[in-house]
């Protein structure tokens, strides 16, 4: 019989390892978008967060297909479909780089050229994803780490020299690109993989069909929403407007990673309050909400209040676009934060499969409305329109939220609260 301390003990050392590798992991995209922000002038960086927003969605995609598949399947399986999901995720990286070499040469000028190194080398910046998730899936969470670091790593390693002349954007996205593949070859050695085996492969895609299309579109309208913003302001503002929202955003990167590691942190004491206690759940959601919504509103508003002997030197020339739009992003971030706690109180319910149907209203509405703030040729008030469509649906997770919680009370016998089921999704 195992020892209840020592499981304990294991589970949260296993805990503490995923999160120093997300932790990593945003670092590593922080720091891409810090040197190119310094390297690149406003423009160029503008065209640069529409590289980086493209991989973002095809990294969402493709680890909607597999890693997340592969975390809802069991230790067991995961161990067995390892080399399966890797082979997966390498031949969506490669049909998401023919598309987006065919866009980056119909695109052209900066955004064509930064968006060619991106299509060359996707195909291993989905691999060393997925291969992130075979570590968190088999319990092996140092695999994950050693493919973070070693990205992180060689990606100084890569800029250090080249950063004493002028970089354009076509060589800031190829070192980028390139210190990932790195990486992902790198760390391919230590994944313990078999033999790849067609007929598993083909099988592991008819038991998990229904699970792949389900997980690709929400993670779809999830990276959808957050992505489609840099293309309609793009498209419609221009460059410069990207770079100022681009600029806004690096600024406030750290307040929402602490956003999900708090997320993450309350969705077990929420499990056990639904457990326990469940009608109490909506109530202590709510005081978490409002502790994280006035702490993150005071702490954005402070960090929006940074002065140009700090924003210039962080930011660079960038930092001119950015810094008067930072109080609005001040808000965006803080009427967001509220919103994480319905989610966790939903996954504590088993009712995260409700949120579909919020985000297939909800992602569609809020780029409709920021494309025609766009219009007006406004950054701010596209970001304005950005944290009203935010407001709205926190708004709608909620009533959401309440919703499951009657309906799941209505339906247990009276007096029923210790052993309540509680059903955890996948990550975000």
């Amino acid at each position: 019989m195992s020892n209840p301390f020592r499981t304990f003990v294991r589970a949260a050392h296993r805990v503490g390892l995923v999160s120093l590798d997300q932790a990593i992991s945003s670092v590593t995209n922080l720091a891409a978008s810090l040197i190119a922000a310094h390297a690149l002038p406003p423009a160029e960086f503008g065209a640069f967060g529409i590289v980086f927003a493209t991989y973002m969605l095809v990294i969402f995609l493709v680890r909607a297909a597999t890693g997340e598949v592969l975390l809802l399947s069991g230790e067991d399986h995961a161990k067995r479909e390892s080399t399966t999901n890797l082979v997966i995720a390498l031949a969506g990286g490669l049909a998401g780089g023919v598309a987006i070499a065919a866009a980056a040469l119909a695109v052209g000028g900066p955004t064509g050229r930064g968006l060619l190194p991106l299509a060359i080398g996707l195909a291993g910046l989905t691999l060393q994803d997925a291969i992130r998730y075979v570590g968190f899936a088999t319990r092996r969470v140092r695999l994950a780490l050693i493919s973070d670091l070693l990205w992180l790593g060689l990606m100084l390693a890569f800029f250090a020299p080249a950063l004493w002349r002028t970089l354009d954007i076509g060589e800031v996205s190829a070192l980028w690109v390139a210190s990932g593949v790195a990486s992902a070859i790198g760390t391919l050695p230590f994944a313990r993989l078999e033999r790849p085996s067609t007929a598993r492969m083909r099988g592991w895609l008819r038991a998990k069909r229904g699970l792949m299309l389900n997980l690709v579109v929400d993670r779809g309208l999830v990276s959808g929403s957050q992505q489609g913003v840099i293309y309609i302001i793009a498209l419609l503002i221009g460059l410069q407007g990207n770079a100022a929202y681009r600029a806004a955003q690096i600024v406030m990167g750290p307040v929402n990673v602490l956003a999900a590691g708090i997320m993450t942190s309350t969705v077990p004491y929420l499990v056990r309050i639904w457990r326990d206690r469940p009608s109490h759940l909506i109530t202590r959601a709510a005081a978490i909400a409002a502790a994280t919504g006035v702490g993150f509103l005071i702490l954005t508003l402070t960090i929006a209040a940074m002065p140009d002997s700090i924003g210039r030197p962080l930011i660079g020339r960038s930092w001119a676009l950015g810094a008067p739009v930072l109080p609005i992003m001040a808000v965006i971030v803080s009427v967001q934060a509220p919103n994480f706690a319905a989610l966790g109180a939903l996954r504590a319910m088993g009712g995260a499969g409700s949120a579909l149907a919020i985000r297939i209203l909800v992602v569609p509405a809020t780029l409709a409305a920021v494309a025609i703030a766009a219009l007006s040729g406004s950054i701010a008030a596209v970001m304005w329109t950005q944290a009203g469509c935010v407001a709205v649906a926190t708004t709608l997770w909620w009533l959401l939220a309440r919703r499951v919680q009657r309906r799941a009370l209505a339906e247990r016998p009276r007096g029923d609260g210790a052993g309540a089921p509680a059903v955890l999704a996948a990550e975000e």
